[in-house]
């Protein structure tokens, strides 16, 4: 295991972006302006920041407030005609800009769609940047509309001072808990996931680990060393509560690689490794490269997407126990379709996930699945999230062949047959790192993240 890890991470850098070994000169003068977006997240519709760090390019957005030099909170109200008024405040924070506050209202109708209020909205979150922008470098190469000439793009990028280099690290953290009469089950998950996102590359590499602790009391009827029942005072035999604790581990890792090609193409691959032993995997290796597309334009993924992801999928399975078809290890291969729709709202992002997959030769072992997930932002950096997930399995080659005994059933180490499975998860999730915020990629975003028997 650690042997792959060590192969893994040197890989995994040298695969990334060539900026990342660029050299930055920290001595640069600024040449664009920090900003940072308190609001948008409230409202529906119309406040989309993916969309206005689409649209404005000529300025860093920024997810820690306090390196902001220009804090813009914006405010929304009903107006008397039954639309919404937007009150946007430019405050200035640090360097020439500290001290100078600005105020902007933007109108809309009640007929207004949220299209109509998003570009309107954009348009005067530009004029009242103007002044701030009109101070720094970047405002010699730009016009009105705040959008940055092509031909300067590339020279702007490089002269952003980041620190981070773009890299960003999550840390998170989730629970699971099911309570019955005789049985108690108590899921501790951890994960660490580390991601550089740009227009043309997107680069991850995740760790995880899960615990899953399990109670459950049995209740025997008490009887002496002769095999006769014990019986109370009142003549009824005894029965005692035996109790069980057990505890399995759980350990995983991932490493995805993507390229973008055009407006609505882009290819990659997935990497990912798995030890469960209640899927009977000592340890499972899986390899998927895979194109995608894209059938909106990519203007529109800041508030929808739908992709289409196809992909081989090659399988190195190391089982503890042998397994129905009697081996201990196998490599299959196999092909999978994967779509996915994706709807940004005011509270934070809603998944909907389809995937069909079966083994090449075996058509007749495939599975089926629909998968849901919404993550609610509580604040820049923190945020709450929930998944479920149902699948119709044909394909649990998995399965360990031989009798297995109540413990192994009563503790979750074993999967028993079954012809569906649904999957709930919820948990809380803290990032830091790069605080620069300015890039869009939905690329293999929504690639049907299913985890059950997968």
């Amino acid at each position: 295991m650690r042997k792959i890890l060590l192969v893994l991470i040197p890989i995994f850098f040298s695969l990334a972006n060539p900026a990342i070994s660029q050299a930055i000169d920290n001595n640069n003068v600024r040449k664009k302006l920090r900003v940072f977006i308190d609001g948008c997240d409230r409202w529906d519709g119309g406040c989309d920041m993916d969309f206005i760090r689409t649209e404005i390019t000529a300025v860093d957005f920024y997810r820690d407030n306090e390196s902001a030099d220009v804090f813009v909170l914006i405010n929304n109200n009903e107006s008397g005609g039954g639309g919404r008024q937007y009150q946007l405040l430019f405050i200035g924070q640090q360097n020439i800009h500290a001290g100078r506050n600005d105020t902007v209202y933007v109108n809309n109708k009640q007929t207004d769609t949220d299209f109509e209020v998003r570009a309107k909205l954009t348009r005067f979150i530009k004029l009242g940047l103007a002044p701030y922008v009109a101070k720094t470098t970047a405002g010699e190469d730009i016009d009105i509309n705040m959008k940055t000439d092509s031909r300067f793009t590339e020279d702007i990028r490089e002269e952003t001072v980041d620190p981070w280099n773009y890299w960003v690290f999550n840390v998170g953290t989730d629970a699971n808990f099911e309570l019955e009469e005789l049985s108690r089950d108590i899921n501790l998950g951890g994960e660490i996931n580390i991601n550089r996102i740009t227009d043309e590359w997107k680069v991850n590499l995740s760790v995880r680990v899960d615990e899953r602790l399990r109670k459950t009391i049995q209740r025997e009827p008490r009887v002496d060393e002769n095999g006769d029942p014990v019986l109370d005072e009142n003549g009824n035999q005894i029965i005692d509560d035996v109790e069980n604790n057990f505890d399995v581990s759980e350990f995983g890792f991932g490493h995805q690689l993507v390229k973008s090609i055009s407006p609505q193409w882009s290819y990659g691959y997935d990497l990912e490794g798995l030890q469960n032993t209640r899927f009977n995997y000592k340890f499972q290796t899986r390899f998927r490269p895979a194109v995608e597309y894209n059938f909106f334009p990519e203007s529109e993924q800041n508030s929808r997407f739908l992709r289409v992801n196809y992909g081989i999928e090659v399988r190195n399975n190391r089982y503890v126990e042998e397994t129905i078809n009697g081996v201990t290890e196998e490599t299959r291969v196999l092909h999978s379709l994967r779509a996915s729709l994706g709807l940004n709202k005011r509270w934070g992002n809603l998944e909907i996930g389809y995937r069909l997959r079966n083994y090449l030769d075996d058509f007749s072992s495939w599975t089926t699945g629909l998968n849901v997930r919404a993550d609610v932002r509580v604040t820049g950096n923190f945020s709450f999230f929930m998944r479920v997930e149902g699948n119709y399995v044909k394909d649990q080659i998995y399965l360990a062949a031989g009798d297995f005994t109540e413990q192994d059933i009563l503790s979750g180490r074993v999967t028993l047959p079954s012809a569906y499975t649904i999957d709930s998860r919820f948990g809380f999730n803290y990032r830091f790192g790069s605080n620069l915020n300015n890039f869009v990629n939905r690329r293999f975003f929504g690639r049907a993240n299913f985890v059950g028997n997968d």
